[in-house]
């Protein structure tokens, strides 16, 4: 797992939540062993081994202990999530192939200048050392394919799954407006409040609730999310870093929910979660999020103000019927295109093609 990861139900970080379903449904879970920094909860039902948060801060320590684990266990196949160096540095160092699991975009590095040519002469030699490369949408890979044309690993696209047995859309609704997401400005957490208080002034049956992580990491932007919703403390929630039970049971209990993602989402977990739960969605649409819509989510306008938002909202509230007809359109498509059981069953055929293809190399 990269630096700073939570791999338990207390605090997990969406790439802990996408890794841990993926290893729950893997025909190879009983055979994968985690290695993650210690944290206050781990996931249970798998084979985890920690490390202290001083090896977490240390890229040469966790290479060290990696290699360590590999080599004990004469292991077929090394996954490294996120972390291009490490993903490197354990090719290099080891005999078994070593795919990245890429959970963001890749920042494309200019092939013009001396440094920046040198920089780009070294990304790609760590890139080439890979057996193989896993997107979590195919935004993510088309844009990385647009940027690194000369980098020749395989690739695959391994969204992120849920299991939508645990996902109740069917239950009773609240006049409510959700959002659901990080407190940072590339989230729109802002505009999305500023749309709310707009829109409650005149919908005097209806409530909202932010519910947002990472809470401490921009602390001054927290706070003027805060005071514009101030006017409407009395109709409107703000929680703070919950675990994902109570994350899904608001969603479960709101009608709309907003993904108004400034930034190129990877994929948009938020947006799938909300699907998941029956909410009628108003999405950014931006990177992945629309193919985790698929056309069943309104769309904001590409440069979108807080007015846009509101304008979206007060279309759902005044209309029913559509509201409820896209919140069942977009259930039922995630449904069939995201189910956990099928989409860690892709993850299992790339290891496979990734074991078959790649041969060991010489210890």
């Amino acid at each position: 797992m990269p630096r700073n990861m939570r791999f338990g139900p207390s605090n997990a970080t969406s790439i802990d939540l996408c890794v841990h379903d993926l290893i729950l449904a893997s025909r190879y879970r009983e055979e994968t062993r985690i290695l993650c920094c210690e944290n206050e909860t781990l996931f249970s039902g798998l084979d985890i081994v920690t490390y202290p948060p001083s090896t977490d801060r240390h890229k040469a320590r966790k290479i060290k202990f990696a290699l360590g684990q590999a080599k004990a266990r004469a292991v077929d196949l090394i996954v490294v999530q996120q972390h291009l160096p490490t993903a490197a540095a354990v090719a290099r160092r080891s005999s078994t192939p070593v795919i990245l699991h890429k959970h963001n975009l890749t920042k494309p590095t200019p092939a013009t200048g001396f440094l920046n040519r040198l920089k780009r002469i070294w990304r790609i030699r760590q890139h080439n050392a890979l057996a193989g490369i896993i997107f979590v949408s195919e935004a993510c890979k088309d844009a990385f394919r647009a940027d690194w044309p000369e980098i020749t690993a395989p690739m695959a696209v391994v969204y992120n799954g849920l299991d939508f047995r645990q996902w109740n859309a069917d239950g009773p609704r609240r006049n409510e407006i959700i959002c659901v997401g990080r407190a940072a400005p590339e989230k729109g957490i802002k505009e999305a409040a500023e749309a709310v208080v707009s829109v409650l002034k005149t919908e005097p049956s209806w409530s909202a609730r932010f519910v947002l992580s990472e809470s401490h990491r921009f602390a001054n932007y927290l706070r003027l999310v805060t005071e514009t919703l101030q006017p409407l403390a009395d109709r409107v929630s703000i929680e703070l870093d919950q675990t994902l039970p109570v994350v899904r049971r608001r969603l479960e209990e709101a009608a709309i929910a907003i993904v108004p993602s400034r930034w190129e989402e990877p994929f948009g977990r938020t947006a799938l979660e909300a699907h998941a739960a029956g909410c009628a969605v108003i999405s950014s649409g931006t990177g992945g999020l629309k193919e985790v819509s698929g056309g069943h989510a309104v769309l904001l306008p590409e440069r979108f103000t807080a007015g846009d938002i509101a304008e979206k909202l007060n279309a759902l509230i005044g209309d029913g019927a559509k509201r409820e007809a896209i919140a069942r359109e977009g259930r039922a498509y995630c449904e069939r295109r995201f189910a956990l059981d099928e989409i860690s069953a892709s993850a299992d055929r790339f290891y496979e093609q990734i074991c078959k293809q790649v041969p060991r190399k010489a210890a």
